[in-house]
């Protein structure tokens, strides 16, 4: 078996807006990439132009320039502070059309607000290392992009040092992933272009900069890390029959009844008030977790299970968190207290109530 080749990718910009794709190959990539840096101005010459072959082609580019050593580069000064280069992005609310599609990446523009615990993984069989970034666009819809290894060590840190100016990226050819939602992640070929120099960028941050206030509420109300509706349904949202569910379905969209008057069940248990794991402490007991592995309070969760009912059948589903609360029309922190006085929660009007509804509903089999 050969040696494995290794590659450094490179988009080019001219004046004009014409783009071309340029790649260094192994022993070069060392004495030839540190050369070229982001956002910088460069004469090229001696570089060796050939098609990409079509099972490599990404961005549309079909035509790249190899750099070797024999490569003739020089540094031009630049007085231009914006490039003249534009991006196709694709909508936050266009993102679920591409969810876990391995074949299909897509490139957002968005103001990173947070970053979530850096974490060690196991992936694929070994370890990874991976941290989640809050982005933000124009609309004030949040979305959650991992970037995994290398990336942390470059990009991911020049992120974190610059997290109190609102950096503005374009992270090109990521995956859309099914995480609590649409989430993105990045892979071998993606790109992250942190404060580029060009006008939807200094437009987005002009925008942060306005709204630092609003900014702030969705960083402390969390909202970020909860399942997100307005980004998960797509406008032509196709729904499944109850009897053609099957668990090895990752997600998928039925319309159905909610039941649970016939179930006798307590309707909340105890969680960590971090990640939400059951936990067997006390009320406002702080404990460390043994999954986030971090100290906080145990506190009170809704939790309770329904029958699903079409057409075609029925099936159990559990709902959590403050979907169920408001469903139940009663907070975790009553229901616990209903159960600890023996009172049953009264829910004779939410029982009537939902026998005349018909809901829309994302859900996980299992």
């Amino acid at each position: 078996m050969g040696t494995p080749t290794k590659k450094h990718k490179f988009i080019f910009y001219d004046s004009e807006g014409s783009r071309v794709e340029g790649i260094i190959f192994n022993d070069d990539i060392h004495r030839m990439s540190q050369i070229l840096q982001v956002y910088k101005k460069y004469k090229i010459s001696n570089a060796e132009v050939r098609p990409i072959p079509s099972k490599f082609q990404t961005s549309e580019l079909t035509v790249q320039w190899v750099i070797s050593s024999r490569t003739v580069i020089d540094e031009i000064a630049d007085d231009d502070e914006i490039m003249p280069v534009k991006f196709c992005y694709s909508k936050f609310t266009d993102l679920v059309q591409y969810m876990d599609d391995k074949t299909r990446s897509v490139d957002v523009l968005g103001v990173v607000i947070s970053a979530l615990e850096r974490k060690t993984v196991i992936k694929n069989s070994r370890q990874s290392d991976v941290q989640k970034f809050v982005l933000l666009n124009e609309e004030s819809q949040p979305v959650l992009l991992s970037l995994w290894d290398t990336f942390l060590g470059n990009e991911g840190q020049e992120i974190v040092s610059k997290l109190h100016s609102y950096p503005v990226i374009i992270a090109r050819r990521i995956r859309v992933n099914n995480y609590n939602g649409v989430a993105l992640g990045t892979w071998f070929d993606s790109a992250i272009l942190v404060d580029p120099p060009i006008q939807e960028a200094r437009e987005l941050k002009n925008w942060a900069l306005r709204n630092t206030k609003l900014i702030k509420e969705i960083v402390e109300k969390k909202d970020y890390i909860k399942y997100n509706p307005q980004l998960s349904l797509k406008s032509d949202q196709k729904t499944t029959w109850i009897c053609n569910i099957t668990s090895s379905q990752k997600t998928i969209w039925v319309k159905a009844q909610f039941s649970f008057e016939h179930i006798f069940q307590k309707y909340w248990y105890m969680s960590c008030k971090n990640c939400c794991r059951a936990t067997a402490a006390d009320y406002q007991i702080e404990f460390t977790c043994n999954s986030c592995k971090e100290r906080h309070p145990a506190v009170p969760r809704c939790r309770f299970d329904v029958d699903l009912t079409d057409d075609t059948g029925v099936i159990p589903a559990s709902i959590f968190g403050e979907l169920a609360e408001r469903l139940l029309t009663f907070s975790a922190l009553e229901a616990m207290q209903h159960f600890n006085e023996n009172v049953e929660l009264p829910l004779e009007f939410v029982h009537k109530e939902l026998k005349s509804k018909m809901f829309l509903l994302h859900i996980k089999p299992v």
